[in-house]
């Protein structure tokens, strides 16, 4: 592919974060990748949530975590990164609550214990499809070449409930404080538009119909009580739910090739930006 056909941001792709990023604020979007300003802000949940995501893929594939070596890996991280250092978390947000690395390897170690015999419950009879899969797919009916990247946490292969053969799950594993979500976030299409587009780029690279694959999110909350850790969140793609994600997607495209980059001004309380030189 010729640089001049490349998108925007210089690469000959787009991802759902890049998307879930422009619909929340296409200036953003454009500050960071297309700009390239780096305003990444180290966290415990970003760590947590590596761990815990690794050993959900060892535990789709073999049923097994290799906890000591996850947990491990996770606590030099922690001490690098200084999270247990009074002097990171005093500055850190007020909605923000420190807790002890040992406080998070517990919630990590009650997810991995909880995860597999809830899936049991929920989808029975499900086999490993795949965890951890790759997607890199052309973005049909565009006037210059882009593919759409993404990895999809698992797809389980499931028996029908009724009749004979066999359904697809895809589904995202997604770290949560102890309620879970709200119903607003369940519904939110910048939400819901990653497991719309995994379905719909997913069905195209194995020929699966649509008719044969669901998605979920299966939610790992922090602190829950016991039996009640897990949670899914089954995102239903019917026609209509369907083309809003692709519209979603394809008016990213759009937008940001002819280089409009509106501010969401409803968008900037949390916002890396605010009130910084590159966004007054």
């Amino acid at each position: 592919m010729s640089e001049n056909s490349l998108f925007p941001t210089g690469k000959p792709h787009i991802s759902f974060s890049e998307i879930k990023q422009w619909k929340e604020c296409s200036y953003r979007h454009k500050l960071v990748y297309i700009d390239k300003i780096d305003k990444f802000e180290d966290s415990p949940y970003l760590h947590f949530g590596t761990a815990v995501h690794e050993g959900c893929e060892t535990l789709l594939e073999t049923k097994k975590v290799d906890r000591d070596k996850i947990i491990g890996v996770m606590k030099e991280s922690w001490q690098k990164a200084g999270f247990e250092n009074p002097e990171w978390y005093s500055k850190q947000p007020s909605w923000y609550k420190h807790e002890p690395v040992e406080t998070w390897e517990s919630w990590a170690n009650s997810m991995w214990d909880e995860a597999i015999g809830f899936l049991d419950e929920e989808l029975p009879g499900w086999t490993c499809f795949k965890a951890e899969e790759q997607l890199y797919e052309p973005i049909e009916n565009l006037d210059k070449p882009l593919s759409f990247k993404g990895f999809i946490d698992g797809v389980l292969k499931v028996p029908k409930k009724r009749g004979k053969g066999f359904e697809y799950w895809i589904i995202d594993w997604k770290t949560a404080g102890p309620g879970g979500w709200r119903r607003d976030k369940k519904q939110d299409l910048g939400m819901t538009a990653q497991l719309i587009l995994y379905k719909h780029f997913w069905s195209k690279k194995h020929a699966i119909p649509l008719k044969d694959i669901k998605c979920a999110f299966v939610l790992l909350k922090r602190g829950a009580k016991k039996g009640k850790v897990c949670d899914i969140v089954k995102v239903s793609v019917g026609p209509k739910t369907y083309i809003k994600g692709i519209k979603l997607m394809r008016n990213m495209i759009k937008t940001v090739r002819k280089g409009m980059f509106l501010k969401n001004r409803n968008s900037c309380k949390f916002c890396a930006f605010l009130n910084t030189e590159n966004c007054k």
